[in-house]
């Protein structure tokens, strides 16, 4: 049976510092368990000159549990801390079509360099 693993969703609060200048920061929103990471595509990059750095795409499968929108969230692998940006507005499929835990794909990016 497969076993996904532990993750955060954050919501991004956008407020105001004394200057007025907008101030974003990224406060929790859910945990979601058994979440599972599928296999990353890296885009590649020539060794040498690194101009534009790497970017990694996760597909995630989100399960029945969690029923928020993922707009414009972020995701946080417990793992090892990294996060990652939603793509687009993943849509859910109605749970009585989907006879395992999961129910929505979700792709996730992060960019290095």
């Amino acid at each position: 049976m497969l076993r996904g693993e532990p993750v955060t969703v954050l919501k991004r609060v956008t407020g105001y510092d004394d200057a007025m200048d907008e101030v974003v920061t990224w406060e929790e929103e859910a945990r979601v368990d058994n979440v599972l990471f599928g296999k990353p595509d890296t885009e590649a990059i020539e060794s040498g000159l690194r101009l534009h750095g790497v970017q990694v795409i996760y597909t995630l499968a989100i399960p029945k549990a969690y029923g928020g929108s993922l707009a414009g969230k972020r995701v946080v692998r417990e793992s090892d801390g990294a996060e990652y940006d939603v793509v687009g507005d993943p849509a859910a499929l109605p749970p009585s079509l989907c006879p395992t835990p999961w129910n929505r794909e979700c792709d996730v990016r992060r960019g290095d360099g």
